[in-house]
């Protein structure tokens, strides 16, 4: 028996270090995450990494790996230095229900025939404007006869082919509509309604070095464009919104937020994913559907959406003005 419950002792340790060994690997793999699409990856599952670091620390000092458990700690603390930003909760300036704005973006998967439910979650949420990404031309007839009563202004680009339709359904008439392209042959669409610039974007999922290349480069020229709308139209505001392909633990995230002069709409602690590998299991999920508007603005209301057929959720904020 002794024999036995030394060997248990062996293999808990042993255990102990694989774990942190794989966490250590994990986490020193994030830090080159500005320059590899690899790095980046994994920095964008950070969330994942922390619950394994959390589990791992504890099973440590549970085996009394005191040493190890602090290896492990400082991992954790390696990832909530960059989340730290996400993770601090925003001041509410008043209730939902004075909000002037309500925005909401949607990416209902290309190959999603569900199209009631996508019309019953728009009608539910019922935004002032609403962004619909990777839009068929089926689903586009079908939301222009389902929504007309409520949405008569639209504009959009659907896209059978490929996951790079988009359009834009709104309560109120566009001043300005446009359609534009950044680096890629993907359409992105800009709107003026009631003196607010919205902006509709999806840029390539950087999954391999080009399409890394691809979304970083994608951000950069969209930072770049909002600056000068910003400097040419002072008296503006801006919202920008789609499935970005990046979480806000990417340093592309930050990069975004810092060359744009936008920033996330949110409130709370909102890292309920956006998007799921697989059925609707946090730990297979990832923030990528986001609303960055500009510091006219001010999210009183942020809200992730319910399955409607697409492995993203939809996005809706109600926002007010912080300025005359």
């Amino acid at each position: 028996m002794p024999g036995l419950i030394d060997w248990i002792g062996k293999l808990a340790r042993f255990l102990a270090r694989i774990g942190v060994i794989a966490v250590l690997l994990g986490t020193s793999a994030t830090l080159p995450a500005r320059w590899f699409w690899f790095s980046d990856l994994l920095a964008s599952l950070r969330i994942q990494q922390l619950i394994a670091a959390g589990i791992t620390v504890l099973f440590c000092l549970l085996v009394k790996q005191f040493r190890l458990a602090l290896i492990g700690s400082i991992c954790i603390s390696v990832h909530l230095v960059p989340m730290m930003p996400e993770l601090v909760p925003a001041a509410v300036s008043g209730p939902a229900g004075n909000a002037p704005l309500r925005l909401m973006t949607m990416n209902v998967l290309t190959r999603n025939q569900d199209y009631q439910r996508v019309v019953d979650e728009i009608r539910q949420v019922d935004p002032d404007l609403v962004a619909v990404l990777e839009l068929s031309s089926g689903l586009n007839g079908y939301l222009s006869n389902g929504l007309a009563d409520v949405y008569p202004h639209a504009v959009s680009s659907p896209e059978d082919t490929g996951n790079f339709g988009i359009g834009v359904f709104s309560k109120r008439p566009f001043d300005e509509a446009r359609m534009f392209q950044l680096n890629e042959n993907i359409t992105s669409i800009e709107v003026v309604c009631d003196g607010n610039l919205i902006v509709a974007t999806h840029p390539l999922p950087p999954m391999g070095s080009r399409g890394f290349r691809s979304r970083n480069e994608h951000l950069t020229l969209l930072a770049e464009r909002m600056v000068r709308h910003r400097h040419d139209f002072p008296e503006r505001s801006v919202a920008v919104l789609g499935d970005f392909n990046v979480t806000p633990w990417s340093p592309h995230f930050r990069r975004f937020q810092r060359e744009s002069g936008l920033i996330r709409a949110k409130l709370g602690i909102a890292v309920m994913p956006t998007w799921y590998a697989r059925d609707s299991s946090f730990p297979f999920g990832l923030v990528l559907d986001h609303i960055f508007i500009s510091d006219s603005l001010r999210c009183v209301d942020y809200r992730v959406g319910r399955d409607v057929g697409s492995d993203h959720r939809s996005v809706s904020v109600a926002l007010t003005h912080t300025k005359s």
